[in-house]
């Protein structure tokens, strides 16, 4: 691991010299991680300057190696395997020879976004990157062959591209694709070719790739924000105001005066220096200790004397905040969706039934803690961070600093987990506002795990009241819906929450059934706190799924009905085949009804997120003690298409991992406006001897011109199948989480 970033200031100095004393981006070797596919330092192009550039998407060396800038995060997702597939399905290359680089957000703002939206979130990132990449590729293989054809003076229609090697069909002929880049480089075509459809794949969807990443992260070599390192860098330790609002009263500087390697105490985030559109990023108030070394600087920090004035952020706890909850439950909120009379059909009801789920804030507790690295100067800034979204990150940094945007250079590293906490530029404007006080010093911030987990920006609670009456034929005649949360959509889109009062987040399929109920009503109230909330990885789905495919549970146990069956009957009309396709092929496969000895259950949940529905079936065994072990899930899927299926799988098994963690453990609690949880003794994760078996099936999907996310869409279905296989092996439903709190025993 001492070959990633090794230099020393002498080459340091000579290198940045020799470009006019500018701050040289990948500069020095980085040993063994040139040969994999991608350079540890993933912001840096493995084809050196020798590469020739065909477009801002591909770069074509005399060697024939072939780099595919990735405009979106690595952060476990695979796009930076997946999206250069997309484009080599159409160049027609030798994928062995293909390399990745993450696209330059300097050069996506000073040229006018030629990437696009640098986002990733909202699990988009194959689905929006498809087309442009197919046709980046598509266009450059054409080149490609134009330049072999002018060289042979030949039509360029006898011209075939294969496993990056240009073929002239009657003479047999032959030429490398790096032969001939530097001349595709200065053709134009004279009309864009057609890009292939799904059905003329031979790369992507057909066979399993395997992450070009994957080495690098095997190794150790690969470098996250937390790995970086710059000569002459100091460090920082961050201690923000334990209540949300809050700011320091009083500050003790001189009980750490004389601390080894202490450099500076920095009071930050008491200016409002942030645009209306960048306000989710605003400094909180924070005292920073800086110093030669991360351990000096910690050290010093915890020494600190900080009196906090936790401001009007101390009225609220988890107990209050719930119990106004549930009573917003008993009268009328805003009306989200309705279909006829709800109110007249549920008196003509055979049966009806009412429950009130609950599920609490969660934190997103990525394996890497937040980090960033900042050096200013007059003229220049340079960051080093693992962003879901590296504009804002650049946009955060211009802000803070007051340079013009093309004086900002944002390095991407690799993310050590992202989940929807990545992409708010809290922590780049943080280590910016430090870095700025000690100019033409590179500051390294490392967020503690405690400052992770208690400075968050949570997944909100919510509390959702279902009734429904059933029919003589015990099928939903009737269906009401209210819920009650704190807005994520303050936080997220305040002028989006202001106008209409909804939060999209929190409502989710809740508000929108699939189901084919005729009549319904949904309501929301807004119970707003100050706490900073956020998208969790699945947003609207991953706990609003859970609680609508519980009650339809209900409904169908009430009704006597098998599950599965009981929302065939719902779903038979709905307009995409996906639902129904999903359902019948993960219930097939995983041999749903099939006798199962007592305490072991199974459990079925369905819904769509991001495009993608996802049908799943839990297994679940419960000791006569109550203890829960999720045995196997099997999950189909309908996002029309794929692209990877190596990918697909690792983020169907983590889509596991992340849900049942949440569904068993996952809890944050308010008390007096602080985060009592801090780190993972009393926030768990669930152990690697928990994790069940994983069942991936493809027969779900229905093809077409579809394209869904699938990195998120599991997490609700996962978290319904469990908690409904439970019900089947214990006869206690759950309608609340996390599970920890529950008495499952039974005899």
């Amino acid at each position: 691991m001492t070959d990633r970033l090794e230099m020393n200031r002498r080459q340091f100095n000579i290198a940045t010299a020799a470009i006019g004393g500018g701050m040289v981006l990948g500069i020095g070797p980085v040993g063994r991680a040139a040969a994999q596919g991608v350079n540890a330092q993933p912001w840096t192009s493995p084809a050196g300057p020798a590469g020739v550039e065909l477009s801002a998407w591909i770069v074509i060396a005399p060697d024939d190696t072939i780099v595919i800038r990735v405009a979106n995060a690595e952060m476990g997702n695979g796009a930076i395997t997946a999206l250069p597939m997309i484009v080599c399905e159409e160049l027609e290359c030798d994928w062995s020879k293909v390399k990745a680089e993450i696209a330059s957000a300097n050069r996506n703002a000073i040229e006018n976004n030629v990437y696009g939206s640098m986002s990733t979130a909202g699990s988009s990132t194959v689905r929006t990157r498809v087309e442009p990449l197919q046709k980046a590729g598509a266009n450059a293989r054409e080149r490609l062959k134009l330049a072999a054809a002018q060289q042979w003076n030949v039509p360029v229609n006898q011209i075939d591209a294969k496993n990056s090697v240009l073929t002239h069909r009657p003479t047999g002929r032959t030429l490398r694709f790096g032969e001939v880049a530097s001349k595709a480089a200065t053709l134009k075509l004279d009309a864009e070719p057609r890009i292939k459809s799904p059905d003329q794949y031979t790369m992507m969807g057909q066979a399993a790739v395997h992450n070009l990443d994957t080495a690098l992260k095997v190794n150790g070599n690969a470098v996250f924000a937390i790995d970086v390192k710059v000569p002459g860098m100091i460090y920082a330790a961050v201690k923000a105001s334990p209540a949300e609002g809050g700011k320091p009263r009083r500050i003790d500087r001189d009980a750490i005066k004389g601390r080894p390697g202490v450099i500076a105490v920095i009071e930050i985030g008491q200016e409002k220096k942030h645009t209306v559109a960048m306000e989710r990023s605003a400094l909180r108030p924070a005292v920073a200790v800086v110093a030669e070394s991360y351990w000096q600087a910690k050290s010093a920090l915890d020494l600190l004397p900080i009196e906090w004035d936790d401001g009007p952020g101390a009225a609220f706890s988890t107990e209050s905040i719930f119990r106004d909850a549930l009573a917003a439950l008993n009268s009328p909120g805003k009306e989200v969706k309705k279909i006829g009379d709800a109110d007249a059909a549920m008196k003509t009801a055979s049966k009806t039934l009412e429950a009130i789920y609950q599920t609490p804030y969660l934190e997103h507790a990525t394996m890497e803690p937040l980090s960033a690295t900042a050096l200013i100067t007059a003229d220049r800034a340079d960051v080093w961070a693992g962003s879901q979204n590296p504009d804002t990150a650049l946009t955060v940094t211009a802000e803070e600093t007051g340079l013009p945007k093309a004086k900002v250079f944002f390095q991407e590293t690799f993310l050590g987990g992202g989940f929807g906490r990545r992409g708010i530029g809290e922590e780049v404007r943080q280590v910016v506002a430090i870095a700025k006080q000690l100019p033409g010093r590179p500051v390294k911030m490392v967020w503690s795990r405690e400052e992770t987990t208690r400075q968050g920006v949570y997944r909100p609670m919510t509390v959702a009241k279902f009734t429904a009456g059933l029919g003589a034929d015990g099928m939903p005649v009737a269906w009401l819906t209210r819920i009650a949360s704190d807005p994520a959509t303050a936080s997220t889109n305040r002028a989006n929450f202001e106008r209409s009062g909804l939060d999209s987040t929190t409502i989710g399929p809740m508000g929108d059934p699939p189901y084919a109920f005729p009549a319904l009503m949904v309501d929301y109230i807004a119970k707003k706190t100050n706490l900073r909330l956020g998208n969790y990885r699945g947003p609207s789905t991953n706990g609003t799924v859970y609680k609508l495919e519980s009650f339809v549970d209900e409904c169908a146990v009430a009704a006597g009905k098998d599950p599965v069956d009981y929302r065939r009957v719902l779903l038979r009309a709905h307009k995409d085949p996906g639902w129904l396709k999903s359902l019948n092929d993960v219930a097939a496969k995983a041999e749903w009804g099939k006798k199962l000895p007592k305490g072991t259950g199974q459990g079925f949940a369905i819904g769509e997120g991001h495009g993608t529905i996802c049908a799943v079936v839990a297994q679940v065994t419960v000791s006569n003690g109550g203890e829960v072990k999720v045995d196997e899930t099997h999950i189909s899927f309908d996002s029309g298409n794929i692209v990877n299926k190596n990918g697909i799988e690792a983020q169907l098994e983590g889509s596991v991992a992340m849900a049942l963690t949440g569904a068993l453990y996952g809890e944050i609690n308010i008390r007096n406006g602080r985060v009592v949880e801090g780190n993972f003794d009393d926030y768990q994760m669930m152990r690697i001897d928990e994790m069940p078996k994983v069942k991936v099936y493809y027969g779900g999907l229905t093809g077409g011109t579809k394209w869904g996310g699938i990195g998120e869409p599991a997490l609700g279905p996962v978290t319904g199948a469990v908690t409904n296989a439970i019900f089947a092996a214990t006869g206690k439903r759950v309608r609340s989480l996390p599970l920890r709190h529950h008495d499952l025993s039974w005899s």
